[in-house]
């Protein structure tokens, strides 16, 4: 029997699905799941808990498939890449969880510190599954291979399900384009194995745990990207006055110039996000933007 837990999120995955993460309330939510909005709240704090959850049992539910198809009875190792092709493809067309992240163009997820670890947990989880089921298939001789194949493998995965997630239909089925693709990957294995083929990535020092991603200076330049813009959607609706909403335009222009300096002056930024914070609209995306910079003087050449 499934659980009160259960009925929202699958509700909450029909809806963020037809209608869009930002276009669903909590509302609907709960009448969707059939309870009432008081109900849903003795489950979830908010939306943004309903969508983290979504994505934690998408994980879970992959997990558990993986774990059956490999308890089963004795496989080639044709039916193992076949199988794992499907059940990815399977869970992610069911689940509707790519098409609701793709539709949030990545924006929320950065803001939501708990919605960016599920994401990158299951991230992990996902280049871990691919990379067990390689070597078991095809012996440690893939290994130096194997984030060069995963990389492509899901590129091909996430483009053939562009077209369904905006309504049109293959001509074949899932089953036929599970083997499709597995034989793409096949080939692809044997001939980077065969022809010696240099790899890309050097897979002893690729580290994809959620808590190197979040290190990344990749990662974090896209976070201050994105966190100031988020504070210049705000200052927009702030109840101030002309004058001070310019003194705050130009705070914020002095902020933009430290961050991208290739000395940043600690203090002078640490000053910058406090005049910010000094605003309650403002005081979160200051905080993280702080945060940032914090771990960065570690690396980086700073001065105060």
């Amino acid at each position: 029997m499934k659980s009160k837990e259960q009925d929202i999120i699958e509700a909450a995955v029909r809806l963020f699905s037809e209608k869009g993460y930002t276009a669903t309330s909590v509302d609907e939510i709960a009448r969707e799941s059939g309870m009432a909005k008081a109900s849903f709240y003795k489950f979830f704090q908010s939306k943004e808990d309903v969508l983290i959850a979504t994505v934690l049992e998408h994980g879970r539910m992959i997990n558990e498939r993986i774990e059956r198809l490999y308890a089963g009875m004795e496989q080639s190792p044709e039916q193992k890449l076949n199988g794992f092709v499907q059940l990815h493809l399977s869970m992610m067309l069911e689940s509707k969880i790519h098409s609701i992240l793709m539709a949030l163009h990545d924006k929320t997820i950065l803001q939501n510190e708990k919605l960016l670890q599920a994401c990158l947990q299951v991230e992990y989880q996902a280049n871990r599954w691919c990379t067990d089921c390689l070597t078991d298939i095809y012996g440690e001789q893939v290994s130096i291979y194997v984030y060069d194949i995963i990389f492509m493998v899901r590129s091909l995965l996430m483009q053939y399900l562009f077209l369904p997630v905006i309504g049109l239909q293959p001509q074949t089925t899932n089953e036929e384009l599970a083997r499709f693709l597995a034989g793409l990957v096949d080939q692809m294995v044997k001939n980077m194995v065969k022809y010696e083929y240099k790899p890309i990535w050097d897979w002893k020092k690729v580290t994809m745990k959620p808590e190197c991603v979040e290190q990344s200076p990749v990662f974090q330049g896209i976070m201050i990207h994105e966190l100031l813009l988020a504070i210049k959607r705000h200052v927009d609706a702030l109840a101030i006055g002309d004058e001070e909403q310019q003194e705050l335009w130009q705070v914020l222009h002095s902020l933009e110039q430290e961050v991208i300096r290739t000395e940043r002056r600690s203090g002078m930024i640490r000053a910058l996000l406090n005049f910010i914070s000094g605003y309650d609209e403002l005081a979160e995306y200051a905080r993280k933007l702080q945060q940032i910079v914090d771990l960065r003087q570690s690396s980086s050449h700073v001065t105060d």
